[in-house]
């Protein structure tokens, strides 16, 4: 090597430019990111329950939580229609275009304003997931590292899957599942060892801010044993087949009342998330007073944990269940800001938790095994609704550190994913964009290598 070529490569920018070198700093920054984001938003959140709950009258309590959605979708859909349409949905279609049709570019503005939804949407009440927003949010901001880095070409349009992985890593606390999900989700049609390899490093880093912030620990408590092989793991079949069917109903419903709602030709843009967030708040309130529990709005991390340490039972999971389905289509399909990754996850606690219920009341088992169904139905359904089989499996493991049900875990999620693709072959995140017209293009990379 030249004596000048060893000095031109000592250069701190060209430095900054060393792939590895880009990595770390976008693991660093998504993970800085994620946390701040995973943090602002429950800080919104707690301080409006803490409001709501603070009333004298009952009365009172039920009109704030019927308005604080309602308020937060009127802010977001206000921001969407004047300022920032980009910053509306989950995020992750958003950041699949910019891969695959706009040549990996993604704007500051897009990082800003998705955050400023993102926290006034969910933090408000509205049924809907961090997980995609930061998924947005980190692709953005990858985008950007590549654009002030002047990065040309394939190197600059590897930003966005390492952003991906990042975003997924640090908002699940999940590096493994980050890259599988990249893979199956955004990589089907091209493999590189040199992007998985940065999502790798990526998501590595992302994840270790993560979890110096806010712990080791997973992102869901559940104080369960380590099961050995039994019996009762064969309710994994039926949790699997209801999985498949409900995941499917859950998107296509989901798609079909977005649909209806960009068919209102009548209702300003701006409004309809306010219409989605009161609709969702007048369920949300009712379902409260009838259970006392608060899991329809936001996140619903409380009760999800509840439900994975078997301390929710019988007809309150049957009303969780059908209820986080329907104030999640409604907050999502009218145009808020946020994801469906969170939903979904509480969505299947639920139904594996009720599948757990019977089967301990029938056959006089422990109620211990509860918990274990609630773990094999939050993968089922993420699996037949999301379509990641093997993220699916991964993400479960990773969130709760229990690995003594991988096995009716992954046989139950490769049968709902199975069942759900039988009844009609589904991308959610591509047939989002669909709806909106945008079709991806898939051999733009080839033409550009």
């Amino acid at each position: 090597m030249k004596f000048s070529t060893f000095l031109h490569t000592l250069n701190p920018l060209n430095l900054h430019r060393q792939p590895f070198a880009v990595y770390i700093i976008i693991g660093l920054l998504c993970g800085l990111v994620a946390v701040v984001f995973h943090l602002s938003i429950e800080y919104v959140f707690d301080h409006i329950v803490e409001l709501q709950q603070a009333q004298k009258y009952t009365w009172l309590t039920a009109v704030l939580m019927i308005l604080s959605p309602a308020i937060g979708g009127l802010i977001v859909g206000f921001i969407l229609f004047k300022v920032e349409p980009a910053a509306g949905g989950s995020g992750i279609p958003q950041a699949k275009e910019a891969y695959w049709n706009k040549k990996g570019i993604l704007s500051f503005k897009e990082t800003f304003w998705r955050y400023v939804l993102g926290v006034i949407s969910i933090g408000s009440g509205n049924s809907l997931g961090r997980e995609g927003p930061t998924v947005h949010l980190c692709a953005s901001l990858a985008s950007v590292v590549g654009q002030v880095l002047k990065l040309r070409g394939a190197s600059f349009q590897e930003m966005i899957p390492v952003g991906i992985g990042a975003g997924i890593a640090a908002a699940f606390n999940a590096p493994l599942a980050a890259v599988t999900f990249v893979i199956e989700e955004l990589l089907l049609h091209e493999y590189k060892t040199k992007t998985i390899a940065g999502i790798v490093f990526a998501s590595v880093i992302a994840a270790s801010v993560e979890r110096v912030i806010l712990g080791e620990n997973p992102i869901y408590n559940v104080n369960l044993p380590d099961f050995g092989l039994d019996w009762w793991m064969l309710i994994c079949i039926p949790i699997g087949v209801l999985g498949g069917f409900f995941g499917n109903f859950f998107i296509q419903s989901l798609l079909k009342t977005r649909q209806y709602f960009k068919d209102m030709q009548k209702v300003p843009l701006w409004l309809k998330p306010a219409i989605g967030g009161f609709l969702m708040g007048i369920i949300g309130t009712i379902v409260f007073f009838t259970v006392n529990h608060h899991g329809l709005f936001g996140l619903g991390y409380q009760d999800l944990n509840d439900a994975l340490n078997g301390k929710l039972l019988g007809f309150t999971l049957i009303i969780l269940f059908f209820g986080k389905i329907l104030v999640t289509i409604l907050s999502y399909s009218s145009g808020g800001s946020g994801g469906i990754f969170a939903p979904s996850l509480f969505i299947g606690t639920m139904m594996g938790s009720f599948i757990g219920y019977l089967t301990s009341l029938f056959f006089s088992i422990d109620s211990v095994i509860i918990g274990g169904a609630a773990l094999m139905g939050m993968g089922a359904f993420f699996a037949g609704a999301i379509r990641v089989p093997f993220t699916s499996v991964l993400i479960i493991y990773e969130m709760t550190h229990n690995y003594s049900l991988i096995l009716p875990l992954m046989f139950g999620n490769m049968i709902a994913f199975n069942i759900a693709d039988k009844i009609k072959y589904s991308r959610v995140y591509d047939d989002l964009l669909i709806q909106d017209g945008i079709y991806l293009n898939f051999h733009s990379h080839k033409d550009r290598d």
